[in-house]
């Protein structure tokens, strides 16, 4: 190896190894390649000014330093031995796409600096590659309503840190093709800069200022196109994506026509309304401009357009008030934690609009959504100091210490999501309860708590934990913070951003069965389980597709048998307890049924009230259930066999046909509950007037939402069961907000 190459290639072998450690960093795959992309870049244009001021040749230049990208790909391939990386493949692939380009315009810029004969060539080439790598994520994102960023030094973002699935959009190898141009245009400005002072050299210089003026149109025209290239994306694409406009007095709605409803599209309106008068009740601020509501109608199209498939992502350091959502997952918790960030807008730093202290900005959030119905934020951080360590997850430290650390944006992010967002929302609502709002608000902006509450941030944080500890014991609350907590972090999980086979055809197959392709959907099924014969979705989805032809139910009772000794799950003992019922082994059915009642958690009143309902359905009720096609025919099919305990799945299957005036028909009269165990019935009488009110607010019939709510808070205070109550509550006080409007 040549003596040049020797120290570039010892920090690609320091840089690999100290990658190893980390389960998303020490693996080759998108993180790790941008990570090796910007030191290529560097390492590689500082070595080169070096080799070209004492004439080295470009070529041997160029090839050795592309040659060197073997050592951290060898390094980061090494973990294999010890680390799985199941898209090592695709892998490669981001590998090549970012380190090489990176390392190219690496050693072209250092050809061009060299020419110009700089006295400080090494300071102008970091500055010039820290303005390009910082420049351009704040074009990108602080000018564009957009969520990825393409980069010449890294190779670029392709999404949020959440999105397990990565959106690989055209746009991206636009962009390395741009950083390719740019590369050569560099070289032949570098080219040229030689020439002039070569004799007899006038062709040649000729030959490359054209060849330099035809690569200067090309980048010009990349960036005069770059919206219709995917290399950025422009508010203007979003209108014609989504070419549906509702406006409202504070905001501006966005949705593809036909994704909703006219009574779906009615209720997102009446929630935009409702919660930000909510919101500006209980922060004391408004938000000046229209704030632009995005409704996607589904994952592709937002990573098509934004480069984020799942998760909702409100920008609020754009000039514009925004918030983006998936049309067909809008919920009044996600809605309201998303408009929470659009308010925070109003108290937050300057030009960014947000807190200094990350905790502040998601915690912020967290306290201001509305109940959803499970255990609050609190409840669940004060369950997890009552449980063993061994089920503490992240939360292994004292809940201070733990809201500490996700204050900064490191302990945040690379700490598990679910623990991050409980701490700091259950402190958010605690400081604003005990403080209120002004001094909340004036603490995000600044982040400074010893100026604002007069104590520092950890003597806070110790009294809030005192709190905590006198919360009161909730066996709901322990068990959802059992399982929350344990949820791994980006930073820990088995192969990140990797989605299974079995994964991509079961979302295939229940698309299929949405559509009515039962064939369709079984084969996909079939193939999602030739991948993965344990992955349950699939396996539940394939029985419930091969279940529904009756020669083949024996076939699914002895696959599901055999499944559920080593996945106990009660969707599959639910997927058992049908199989027996079309098979017409009773016994067996309810046996099934009833060990799924038993596996449910605590809180999940709605679904224990469900498994019992769906035990007490003919054949026919639940063959019709099971149906492949449109909810709307389905919906039809059950109301025409007409068995009272059905009526809560033939509403269930209205509102997802988006009718709800019909779903709430659908609940006109309260079954008898005499058939289900006492301590079911009771559940029942409280999730019927709940199932009531959720109708009646989807169809805003607000009269009857109201009277149905206050009974449901009722019979769940009754069970003591406050976290349902809480969101019955909510409801209420919403339809009370709208009748005082004649509404």
């Amino acid at each position: 190896m040549p003596r040049s190459l020797r120290l570039p290639a010892l920090v690609y072998g320091l840089l690999s190894l100290v990658l190893w450690p980390s389960p998303l960093l020490g693996l080759l795959h998108v993180e790790a390649s941008a990570v090796v992309a910007a030191a290529g870049f560097f390492v590689a244009g500082l070595a080169a000014i070096q080799a070209f001021q004492q004439q080295a040749s470009l070529r041997r230049v160029l090839t050795g330093h592309l040659a060197l990208l073997v050592v951290p790909w060898a390094l980061l391939t090494s973990t294999l031995l010890f680390r799985p990386n199941c898209g090592y493949l695709a892998g490669v692939g981001f590998y090549l796409l970012f380190a090489v380009p990176s390392v190219v315009l690496g050693v072209a810029l250092a050809y061009a600096l060299t020419g110009l004969r700089l006295r400080w060539p090494r300071a102008a080439f970091v500055a010039l590659g820290l303005g390009i790598a910082a420049g351009g994520v704040l074009l990108d994102l602080g000018f564009h309503p957009q969520f990825y960023t393409y980069n010449h030094v890294f190779g670029g973002v392709l999404g949020p840190i959440y999105d397990e699935e990565l959106a690989v959009r055209p746009g991206l190898f636009a962009f390395r093709a741009l950083t390719g141009l740019w590369a050569i245009g560099l070289v032949s400005f570098g080219r040229w800069l030689r020439l002039r002072s070569v004799e007899r050299a006038g062709a040649e210089r000729r030959r490359t200022v054209q060849a330099g003026a035809l690569i200067a149109g090309l980048i010009a025209a990349a960036y005069a196109f770059a919206p219709a290239l995917g290399i950025v994306t422009t508010p203007a694409q979003l209108d014609a994506a989504l070419p549906g406009r509702l406006d409202l007095e504070h905001f501006v709605l966005h949705y593809q026509p036909g994704s909703l409803t006219e009574a779906e599209l009615a209720w997102i309106a009446d929630e935009h309304r409702y919660r930000y008068e909510q919101l500006r009740r209980q922060l004391g601020v408004e938000v000046e401009a229209p704030i632009h509501t995005y409704l996607y109608p589904d994952p592709e199209t937002r990573a098509r357009l934004t480069g984020s498939r799942e998760t909702s992502v409100t920008p609020v350091w754009l000039a514009t008030p925004q918030l983006h959502m998936l049309a067909d997952r809008f919920t009044a918790e996600h809605f309201g934690h998303e408009l929470a960030h659009v308010f925070s807008r109003e108290f937050g730093a300057p030009l960014l609009r947000a807190s200094p202290a990350v905790g502040l900005v998601e915690g912020l959030a967290v306290a201001m959504q509305p109940p959803d119905g499970l255990p609050t934020a609190t409840q669940q951080v004060a369950a997890s100091l009552r449980l063993e360590e061994a089920d503490l997850g992240a939360l292994e430290a004292r809940p201070a210490e733990a809201l500490v650390g996700a204050m900064s944006p490191f302990g945040f992010w690379t700490g598990r999501g679910t623990v991050s967002y409980a701490t700091t929302g259950s402190f958010a609502r605690w400081l604003l309860d005990q403080y209120g709002a002004e001094r909340l608000r004036s603490v995000y902006r600044t982040a400074d708590f010893e100026s604002v509450y007069e104590q520092p941030l950890a003597a806070l944080a110790t009294a809030w934990e005192a709190e905590l500890r006198a919360e009161p014991a909730s066996p709901e609350a322990e068990a959802l913070a059992r399982w929350r907590f344990q949820q791994p972090s980006l930073f820990e999980r088995r192969c990140p951003h990797h989605v299974p086979p079995a994964v991509r055809f079961a979302r295939d197959a229940f698309d299929a069965e949405q559509e009515g392709r039962a064939a369709d959907a079984l084969r996909l099924y079939t193939r999602a389980l030739d991948a993965d014969t344990a992955y349950l979705p699939a396996l539940v989805g394939w029985a419930r597709r091969r279940g529904a032809v009756q020669e083949d139910v024996e076939t699914v009772i002895r696959r599901l048998d055999a499944a559920q000794d080593s996945i106990p799950n009660p969707a599959l003992l639910v997927a058992r307890g049908d199989a027996h019922r079309i098979a017409g082994d009773s016994s067996a059915a309810a046996a099934a049924y009833e060990e799924a009642l038993s596996a449910l958690p605590p809180y999940a009143r709605f679904d224990r009230v469900a498994v019992a309902l769906r035990a007490t359905l003919s054949v026919p009720h639940l063959r019709q259930l099971l149906a492949a096609g449109d909810a709307a025919d389905r919906a039809r099919g059950l109301d025409a066999l007409g068995q009272p305990e059905a009526a809560l799945f033939t509403a269930a299957l209205w509102q997802a046909a988006g009718e709800p005036q019909r779903a709430l028909a659908a609940l006109g009269e309260e079954p008898s509950w005499e058939r289900l165990r006492p301590e079911i019935a009771a559940e029942a009488a409280a999730v019927w007037p709940m199932a009531r009110a959720l109708m009646a607010d989807r169809a805003r019939a607000y009269r009857e939402a109201l009277a149905y709510a206050n009974a449901a808070a009722q019979a769940f205070r009754q069970l003591g069961a406050d976290g349902p109550g809480r969101r019955m509550n909510d409801l209420a006080a919403k339809a009370h907000w709208f009748m005082e409007r004649g509404e």
